[in-house]
């Protein structure tokens, strides 16, 4: 399991021609939102965001955006996170004209940086040979001609985000707005996450615990008992769970199934229960017209006020004002 912490006092990113300027412009955005948030809470929270490229030489993006890095690849100094771009149409002409990016980015993986890839760009990180054997999506319309360049890569064509160790992949701009809303409550917390989420990506996310592929995702951890257990309390969300059920369905002693759930998934059995009570209810809050009670019933909260209260602490919103913003901001096309 990856650890719930992250550093971000350095980020990096490098230029390249021909790449969409978007799947890092809204990454950067998202942190420099993150980082004025942080601060609100009273936390010393700094990020060095810098541009950089072969030579330091300024780049021509797609869509004839000219970028200027601050510095060349070679004195950009180890990086705890590496935004990595998508590139426009086929990447693999680029790819063969970025051996310096490639060797930089073994270089940085070996200092222990982690990575962010936007859609054509896991080209660049299969090249280098870092994903061989491990997960990967890319942009679905390359998925198959990278997958016949790359066949040691185990791509994922159901998943827009994946997860190899540090090396995460975003299949598209939309998912990497969902993956830096991770990057950021692993860094900085769930209170700064969601209100980076609210401003960015608050009515196209959903939880990145449900929708990503990860080499060790939950529910392929290795621990069957604990795989079953959270399947069990997938299927009883609506009932009112108590430790003796949960010690009758795996058989373990308190002691030992807080501590191999815990080794499984990074949280007790009932913070991982209220997390899906609280997904559950986000998701009824976007799709139905059922009041608040409903849901909460709905979702295994007998008592609505409690439902509010850990809901607005979830995600900065009380359940109503949730339900406006993301009504809001959905739209439909008439075709009438």
């Amino acid at each position: 399991m990856v650890s719930d912490s992250l550093r971000l006092q350095r980020v990096r990113v490098p230029l390249l021609e021909h790449m969409l300027t978007t799947s890092i412009s809204l990454p950067m955005e998202m942190l420099a939102a993150a980082t004025m948030y942080s601060r609100m809470e009273q936390k010393k929270t700094s990020i060095d965001v810098q541009l950089c490229s072969h030579n330091g030489t300024p780049v021509l993006s797609h869509g004839n955006i000219l970028l200027t890095p601050s510095m060349d690849l070679s004195s950009s100094s180890k990086a705890d996170l590496i935004l990595l771009p998508a590139l426009w149409r086929n990447p693999m002409p680029i790819v063969r004209r970025s051996r310096e990016t490639i060797d930089w980015i073994r270089e940085q993986y070996s200092h222990g940086a982690t990575f962010c890839v936007a859609g054509t760009g896991v080209a660049l990180m299969a090249e280098s040979g870092l994903l061989d054997h491990q997960p990967a999506t890319t942009h679905w319309y390359y998925l198959n001609r990278l997958r016949k360049h790359y066949p040691e890569v185990l791509f994922k064509p159901h998943h827009l985000i994946t997860r190899a160790g540090r090396i995460y992949c975003a299949g598209s701009v939309n998912s990497v707005a969902d993956l830096m809303v991770h990057i950021i409550k692993r860094a900085m917390g769930r209170d700064v996450a969601n209100r980076v989420a609210q401003q960015f990506s608050h009515e196209i996310r959903r939880p990145f615990e449900q929708t990503h592929y990860a080499d060790d995702h939950t529910t392929s951890h290795g621990d069957e008992i604990i795989v079953n257990l959270q399947d069990w309390l997938r299927q009883h969300i609506q009932d009112d769970i108590d430790s003796q059920q949960l010690l009758a369905v795996t058989g373990l002693t308190q002691r030992t199934l807080n501590r191999r759930f815990r080794e499984a998934t990074g949280m007790s059995p009932f913070h991982y229960l209220q997390q899906l009570r609280l997904n559950h209810c986000a998701e009824l809050l976007k799709a139905t017209d059922l009041s608040i009670t409903e849901i909460a019933l709905q979702s295994g909260f007998n008592d609505p006020d409690y439902f509010s209260r850990q809901f607005k602490q979830h995600y900065q919103l009380n359940p109503s004002d949730f339900r406006r913003s993301v009504r809001g901001k959905l739209f439909y096309l008439d075709t009438q």
